[in-house]
């Protein structure tokens, strides 16, 4: 038996000139969504997270009926090992926060792509490990063009040297789309570390309004219900038309909802 949990990502709001964690909060549970994944300046920011007023933001959750699905990161940043170190503990302290908002999902977006860069990556993540080894939690690594984590070459390596149970892969249809990588087939190799999804249609690469775009969301659907899927879709937008981004995540529930509804 497969579950799908919709999820609004706060990305859906971005460049509207306000704050799109607050927006989302209003606007999410308008549309129908029980769920939001926490982005924003406050979470991909080094440090920054540390200042989130967490009981105040805990009661804006319960105020609107709505849960945490996921809690983005800082990147593990690849100019060196020292960096990518020191980028582990702020990470480290990322995954405490989410613990204290009621998350086990971090998603984890590598640094920039540079020579040497997965191996930076990798030591980041080896020692990240380590400091939340007493954590019950979930780091999916989300490919990112430009990023060090995209391609197949990235996850099979970082596989090759990490073999973690906490450690597996955010699916974002965008990025892999953009990059013309085939997430299907990473799906069929890496079912059983397939944690998260970050469900975006594009033109190009152009996010557009779910199910307006050139992704197969359906035949997206239907290879997760294959592997037994339990889990999040986080809806994420990142429309050139920002002002119409309410109305779009409405239109996005609906066009999902029946999708993932069980036979």
């Amino acid at each position: 038996m497969t579950g799908f949990i919709l999820s609004c990502s706060t990305c859906c709001f971005r460049n509207r000139g306000r704050d799109e964690i607050e927006e989302t909060l209003t606007y999410a549970p308008q549309a129908g969504y029980s769920y939001i994944a926490l982005g924003g300046p406050f979470t991909w920011e080094p440090g920054l997270i540390q200042w989130l007023d967490k009981k105040k933001f805990l009661e804006e959750l319960s105020r609107n009926n709505l849960k945490l699905s996921e809690v983005w990161t800082p990147p593990i940043p690849t100019e060196s090992l020292e960096k990518a170190l020191i980028g582990a503990e702020q990470v480290a302290k990322s995954a405490r926060v989410a613990i204290d908002l009621g998350c086990n999902i971090l998603v984890q977006t590598g640094g920039s792509r540079r020579e040497e860069g997965l191996q930076n990556t990798v030591t980041g993540l080896k020692r990240l490990l380590e400091l939340i080894s007493d954590l019950d939690i979930k780091i999916c690594l989300e490919p990112h063009i430009n990023s060090q984590i995209l391609t197949f070459e990235d996850y099979d390596k970082i596989f090759s040297k990490i073999d973690s149970p906490k450690l597996g892969i955010t699916i974002d249809t965008g990025h892999f789309h953009s990059a013309g990588v085939d997430f299907i087939a990473l799906i069929k190799k890496y079912s059983n570390r397939i944690w998260n999804i970050h469900l975006k249609d594009h033109r190009g690469k152009q996010s557009v309004p779910i199910g307006e775009g050139e992704i197969d969301i359906p035949g997206l659907i239907n290879e997760l219900r294959r592997i037994n899927y339990n889990g999040f879709l986080a809806v994420e937008l990142e429309v050139i038309d920002s002002e119409n981004a309410p109305k779009y995540v409405k239109d996005a529930y609906r066009y999902l909802a029946p999708l993932i509804k069980e036979d």
